[in-house]
């Protein structure tokens, strides 16, 4: 690889680091909606370039948790129950979607592939490292889209960057890690199947279930909870 190329890739990862590390932060209220970020001070706080913040922040903006106006900066955006709600709702019709996919067509491999993940997902639980069990998370969701061979619903999760969604639902939740982690393994069964309906109502209740604790962590608003409740 390319010098410029190498380099590149690694300010890519440590931006997503960063990225990782500032929604946790922000969700753990270290940083206040309406508190304003500066670039050169979180470089010199996490020891990074500011072209790496630069970058993170970018994301963030472009994700909705952060806001950026002229003359006033970059600030933390107040996030509500009814922004969460939409994700909710959208991702879990897009990956119920994909799941009904998979069940008529998944592979052998492809269920194995699934298992792996799973299985190093609960004993990552159990060993307490939060970090690996969100990335297997995210990595056996993937594998889940992948299955369902369905190409515009893999491209939507990454526009929409579902991934970053998921980090929040897995920062503050109150739910047992390692149930959590388990509980993918009923996703699995429901696909094997080969029932389409089963499986995508299998996907569906547990994205919405995954982010029912954390919806209550929101203060009350006109947010149409019912509609959560009742799928």
């Amino acid at each position: 690889m390319p010098e410029n190329d190498s380099k590149k890739v690694f300010r890519t990862v440590i931006s997503e680091q960063i990225k990782e590390q500032l929604m946790e932060e922000i969700f753990r209220h270290k940083y206040k909606p309406g508190e304003r970020l500066v670039e050169s001070a979180l470089a010199k706080e996490l020891n990074v370039s500011q072209t790496s913040v630069r970058e993170a922040l970018r994301s963030l903006v472009a994700m909705g948790f952060l806001e950026s106006e002229p003359f006033k900066g970059i600030t933390v955006r107040s996030l509500s129950r009814q922004d969460l709600w939409e994700v909710t709702t959208v991702r879990a019709a897009l990956e119920s979607l994909a799941a009904s996919d998979a069940a008529r067509s998944i592979t052998d491999a492809q269920i194995q592939e699934l298992e792996t993940v799973c299985e190093k997902m609960i004993q990552a639980a159990r060993d307490g490292d939060f970090h690996e069990r969100t990335r297997l998370n995210i990595e056996f969701h993937k594998a889940l889209i992948r299955a369902s061979g369905n190409k515009l619903i893999s491209k939507l999760f990454d526009n929409l960057q579902f991934a970053s969604w998921s980090l929040m639902t897995g920062t503050l939740t109150t739910m047992d890690s390692v149930e959590i982690a388990s509980r993918h393994r009923k996703l699995i069964e429901a696909i094997r199947s080969g029932d389409p309906e089963r499986a995508g109502r299998a996907v569906r209740e547990h994205i919405e279930n995954g982010s029912r604790s954390v919806l209550e962590s929101f203060e009350e608003e006109d947010t149409p909870e019912q509609a959560v409740e009742s799928n």
